[in-house]
């Protein structure tokens, strides 16, 4: 028996993890099994978003044209200005809140101030090198050293993926009580940087560093192209900031091309 879950808003949400969750929507509700717990929350969340006026030094959503202006996906859409909101209704839903709330019409002043601000927000200091980066990411598979290079700074604490919106690899267990009454499966949140994650028959396919930052990034910047039709990443930058030891998803899309058109990169 599925619990109903409750109603949830969530405020604050940028184009970033809108373009995200796009991407949950399509792994978790599309083909031939939709996930009925997925769909059940999903259906009952409001979500809130804002438009960036600046970005972070960790911005890189101009790149992979997920923001920094929202564009749809949200029931509501806040502008936040010195002297206050400016909010719109994206959906059905947020016109019938933003009908019961008490609004006045914008200015005009205010509405090309908030144009501007978003204009600013476009102005970002890193950028990945394409939207598609199947080709480099392919031609690297077999590289070793470069792999290694990465693996060196590599904890494999899966701070990227947990901090990564579009990241969905989940696992199931099963927890029985000591009494051996009942048996539950519990789904929670996995990484592919868990050893649990590639256990199979006994043996951990993917051991070590290297072949798990290479999964994972392969992954997330490839092979989503021929799941989805685009790159897992939105440019939000988290996984940036979460790394403890400072590995930039950028800097090494940016090597990784520049390995490949020097001719550094071997599959030997």
């Amino acid at each position: 028996m599925r619990e109903t879950p409750p109603p949830t808003a969530v405020i604050g949400v940028r184009a970033c993890d809108l373009a995200a969750l796009a991407l949950q929507d399509r792994h978790f509700l599309e083909g031939d099994y939709p996930d009925p717990h997925y769909r059940d929350r999903r259906e009952r969340l409001l979500l809130v978003a804002v438009n960036c006026h600046r970005s972070a030094e960790t911005c890189f959503c101009v790149s992979t044209g997920d923001g920094p202006e929202v564009t749809g996906g949200a029931d509501l859409v806040l502008d936040e200005l010195d002297q206050g909101f400016l909010v719109k209704a994206g959906s059905d839903r947020g016109r019938r809140l933003l009908d019961a709330l008490p609004t006045r019409p914008v200015q005009g002043r205010f509405r090309r101030r908030a144009k501007a601000l978003r204009k600013e927000a476009r102005i970002q200091q890193r950028a990945l090198p394409s939207r598609d980066l199947r080709a480099p990411l392919y031609a690297a598979r077999e590289d070793q050293r470069h792999w290694h290079s990465v693996a060196e700074r590599c904890l494999t604490c899966g701070n990227c993926a947990a901090s990564c919106p579009t990241c969905f690899c989940f696992r199931v267990d099963e927890e029985t009580p000591l009494d051996g009454s009942q048996s539950q499966a519990v789904r929670r949140w996995d990484t592919c940087f868990n050893d649990e994650h590639s256990y199979l028959v006994g043996h951990v396919v993917r051991k070590s560093a290297e072949h798990k930052y290479r999964q994972w990034l392969t992954h997330k910047l490839a092979t989503w192209h021929d799941q989805y039709g685009r790159s897992g990443c939105t440019g939000c930058g988290r996984c940036i900031t979460w790394c403890p030891v400072g590995i930039d998803i950028v800097e090494e899309a940016e090597r990784l091309c520049t390995e490949v058109r020097t001719g550094e990169i071997r599959n030997d």
